[in-house]
């Protein structure tokens, strides 16, 4: 299920920022001038020596608008140029803040429709089950009603047999001289003793009749009770765990989303320069977001296997019940002999369709609102089924340039310990001035498996296709160095990403 979920998710798009090629505004200039003069450039040193950089450096990471705002600036191209390092840097900060301000807003979207569209869903799973538990709880009552009357009635018959075996009529009009019996009615006798014969083997059948009810409710009725009160109980036990882990699931995700505003906080209201990888903290958040979607999910596709167990359940319940009406019937006219209606009784018990009456009475028209089947319908525009168990929050930015992506790369990483093992991998270099790696294309909810910064980082090209990368790791007390070594599929891909790292990557004017 996770992997129809990852498939269903858009690749995020890479936010590459145009170049601004301003050479050939200065070449038109210099023809109209006859190649007279030339364009210089003078960067008026206000900072430290080594935090000198070149315009190009910024290129990468500077928006069309900012691009077009200081072309305009130049009113005469044969002047000399100053350009202030430190309102360079500030511009760059500010296109940084931009980017990261579209994102939150983006993200903060999300999360408020995310938030919406799981409630609707868990609320509906919860509707439809608490009204599964009254139609089962209903049911229940009429077997515990039935059983008792099957008790009752094994205390009448139990009571009629007592009767039955103490009261005969052969005693009547004999005299009783010594041990010999003489009746005083030869002809009356023998009707006396074919009363007495007949209510004797009433008795025989009302013994019969008895040890029917007796094993009928004790290894049918309450044996059925008792598989039907464990199975439903097993189903309440899953939607309580199912619902204890989402409210887990929902926590996580949520102290996610906390950090990540506090992040985004920090940095627009105090100011603060952020120690974490801004796209990162969103991936997490976005992963935390994405496994309480895919739980939810499982939790609608679990409620419609319950819903068919019940059914099932109930369908078997129901056959049980009118069999045993109908036995009991038989048995009555056994004892009692058979009463006029006996044969319409027996007729009407064996029509019942069964399967039909409980598809009815646990039909989504019985067992959901018109409203909710409503809002299934319309506002989902899906089927109740697809809905409960195809559920899914759509990223309505998944197609877009994600804000906080300055580059994306597709390669392989090798992990072997002994020789070289390469593995698919994505890699995104952030706004943030970070390197992050992905095990395959990462997605917008796809959390990366290392970051690594980008300052003072050194990098090797071993042949056409490969390059080896050492990333230097901050610590507490000292810093450590890791190497990472990466396999392009083409050279031309291997010259882009050192290009792009020895220039936006290496630009002490990184978007943090």
């Amino acid at each position: 299920m996770s992997d129809q979920f990852e498939q269903s998710q858009e690749g995020i798009v890479q936010n590459e920022v145009p170049e601004y090629r301003d050479q050939e505004l200065f070449d038109q200039v210099a023809s109209k001038q006859n190649n007279e003069k030339k364009l210089n450039f003078q960067i008026e040193e206000e900072e430290e020596q080594d935090q000198n950089q070149p315009v190009g450096a910024i290129q990468e990471v500077t928006k069309p608008e900012e691009i077009k705002k200081n072309v305009s600036q130049i009113s005469n191209p044969l002047q000399p140029i100053m350009i202030n390092k430190a309102e360079t840097k500030r511009i760059v900060h500010q296109a940084a803040l931009e980017r990261k301000t579209e994102a939150f807003e983006q993200t903060k979207s999300f999360e408020l429709h995310r938030s919406q569209q799981i409630f609707q869903h868990r609320q509906l799973v919860d509707s439809v089950w608490a009204r599964l538990q009254k139609v089962v709880a209903s049911s229940d009552e009429s077997m515990k009603f039935l059983v008792s009357f099957m008790k009752q009635r094994i205390e009448q018959e139990e009571s009629q047999l007592k009767y039955s075996q103490t009261a005969q009529l052969s005693k009547l009009f004999k005299d009783f001289d010594g041990k010999i019996m003489q009746c005083n009615y030869p002809e009356f006798s023998k009707a006396v003793r074919t009363i007495d014969s007949s209510m004797e083997r009433q008795t025989d059948q009302i013994k019969i009749f008895i040890v029917w009810m007796q094993n009928q409710t004790r290894e049918r009725l309450e044996q059925e009770m008792n598989n039907f009160t464990n199975q439903n109980r097993d189903l309440i036990n899953s939607y309580n765990r199912f619902k204890k882990t989402l409210a887990d699931l929902d926590k996580e995700t949520m102290k996610y989303f906390n950090k990540y505003d506090k992040m985004y906080q920090n940095m627009t209201i105090k100011g603060k320069k952020p120690q974490k990888d801004f796209l990162r903290a969103e991936l997490k958040y976005k992963q935390a977001a994405s496994r309480v979607v895919i739980y939810q999910r499982e939790f609608g596709a679990w409620l419609l296997n319950s819903w068919n167990e019940i059914k099932l359940l109930e369908a078997q319940r129901l056959d049980l019940v009118t069999h045993t009406l109908i036995e009991f019937q038989n048995q009555i006219m056994n004892v009692y002999g058979k009463i006029p209606q006996h044969d319409s009784i027996i007729v009407a018990l064996n029509g019942v369709k069964v399967q039909q009456e409980v598809q009815t009475l646990y039909s989504p028209d019985f067992v959901l609102t018109k409203q909710e089947l409503e809002f299934i319908q319309t506002e989902q525009q899906q089927e109740l089924v697809k809905y409960f168990q195809s559920f899914q929050v759509i990223d309505k930015y998944a197609e877009l340039s994600h804000p906080l992506i300055l580059k994306q790369f597709s390669a392989q990483r090798d992990v072997g310990t002994i020789g070289k093992t390469w593995i698919e991998t994505g890699i995104i270099i952030t706004v943030d001035h970070y390197f992050l790696t992905f095990e395959g294309k990462p997605t917008r909810f796809s959390r990366p498996e290392n970051k690594y910064p980008l300052d003072g980082m050194k990098m090797t090209a071993r042949n056409a296709v490969e390059l080896e990368i050492q990333f230097v790791i901050p610590g507490l007390v000292m810093d450590s160095k890791k190497k990472l070594l990466i396999q392009f599929k083409k050279s031309d891909e291997l010259e882009e990403m050192m290009y792009f790292l020895e220039t936006v990557g290496q630009n002490k004017f990184a978007l943090n």
